[in-house]
């Protein structure tokens, strides 16, 4: 079987969720059949080959989002009209869009996995081409609100944000003849908001053993350790939260409990206050950053999907307090795997009580590990191989002309 996967985030290096997914479902869907990845992206972030996916095949369409003022601001009042939004609208130009038709329409691929938000837009343009496959990391237009209520939430350009990517979302997933998300409750969402003509597929993300091993002692002391890419917002939610609301009052019976930040942008990060206690480490190792962290905090209080932080610091054997929505579709059961707590005062309390605790730590860093074991990437590739082989299966809707395909645009 030939797919072929398209992607805005090239796979590589694994430093992120969406490179981390993105290269599990090539993986996986290689290990069985002849797999292309077209990267419509900055070629300064993409390379010719993945040392671990040698015989996967890699092109890249060059995207320039840096613009003049005028072509930003044309973009942008284009985006209103048409209904998309504008980091879509990016890869979206009628170039790109004829080359990639071009290349699905003599590629004879069997199948096409968009590996969502940015490349979503070719679902509708696709569709009456091959079967396609959304891979959806999280709910959009729940991102949008939450986006909203962080930047603006009368302010008009959020609004209009908001209202593009719940039109984009609907006609993509619509378009798409499979949706797949990584939990339930994401998959319930989509179905409530759009009405799908066939429910969304559940498949869930994993750990990379190989990447996250297992520390070989709890280092004592009181170091907290929180590690994103902080370019997500609900990233810079958490941890805003978490130091303006919840550090306080952790610094009131441990005074001298430090909080550290890893990550993509995390050297950037500003809070309320500038305290010598709040580290920022900026983009590092994270298992070597984490290796002296006493515990781990998901203080996540917006967005959807799964936390591969969550997932990860459990494979670690760190100690975790979480919120609930952060450990959504982990299987993480309070005071058992984790602890999880949802407002300030029970979330500082958790946190304190973790600090000081080593035989909690202990009990809470062995069983954590234990339910890690069930989400090892390996053990999802049946199932990822399964979805888009069915979705092959399906055969091609039929073939338009070219030039009629173009005409059909974005959503």
């Amino acid at each position: 079987m030939k797919l072929l996967v398209i992607a805005q985030t090239f796979p590589y290096p694994l430093n992120t969720g969406s490179r981390n997914t993105i290269f599990h479902w090539i993986e996986a869907l290689s290990r069985a059949h002849d797999v292309r990845l077209l990267f419509i992206g900055d070629p300064a972030e993409a390379r010719e080959s993945i040392p671990e996916l040698p015989d996967v095949k890699i092109e890249t369409m060059a995207l320039n989002p840096v613009a003049p003022l005028s072509a930003r601001v044309a973009r942008l009042a284009g985006a209103a009209v048409r209904g998309i939004p504008p980091t879509s609208l990016v890869a979206m130009t009628r170039s790109l869009r004829r080359e990639v038709l071009r290349r699905v329409q003599e590629g004879g691929y069997d199948a096409v996995v968009l590996s969502e938000n940015v490349v979503a837009g070719y679902a509708p343009v696709l569709s009456p081409l091959v079967p396609v496959v959304l891979l959806k990391h999280s709910v959009h237009a729940v991102d949008a609100r939450d986006g909203r209520r962080r930047l603006g939430m009368w302010h008009p350009r959020w609004m209009i944000e908001e209202w593009m990517v719940k039109r984009f979302e609907r006609k993509t997933c619509r378009a798409a003849g499979v949706v797949c998300t990584v939990n339930s409750e994401d998959a319930a969402e989509l179905a409530r908001r759009y009405r799908l003509a066939e429910p969304a597929e559940v498949v869930r993300i994993g750990v990379d053993f190989s990447r996250f091993p297992r520390r070989e002692r709890d280092p004592g002391g009181a170091v907290i350790g929180f590690f994103g890419n902080m370019t997500w917002g609900a990233n810079l939610d958490a941890v805003r939260w978490f130091a303006d609301h919840i550090l306080p009052k952790v610094w009131q019976k441990l005074p001298s409990a430090e909080f550290r930040i890893m990550g993509p942008g995390s050297d950037r990060v500003a809070f309320d206050r500038n305290d010598p206690r709040i580290v920022r480490c900026g983009e590092c190792d994270i298992p070597n950053a984490m290796k002296d962290a006493t515990i781990g905090v998901v203080p996540v209080i917006s967005g959807t999907g799964v936390r591969f932080k969550l997932l990860e610091m459990l494979r670690m054997g760190i100690p975790t307090v979480t919120t609930s929505l952060g450990a959504l579709g982990t299987g993480g059961i309070h005071g058992e795997h984790t602890l999880i707590a949802d407002d300030e005062e029970s979330f500082a309390g958790a946190v304190t009580l973790l600090l000081s605790d080593p035989a909690l730590r202990q009990k809470v860093s062995r069983a954590g590990a234990e339910l890690s074991e069930a989400h090892a990437w390996d053990r999802f590739y049946p199932r990822i191989r399964s979805v888009v082989e069915r979705a092959a299966s399906q055969g091609r809707a039929g073939r338009l002309p070219a030039a009629t395909a173009t005409e059909r645009g974005a959503p």
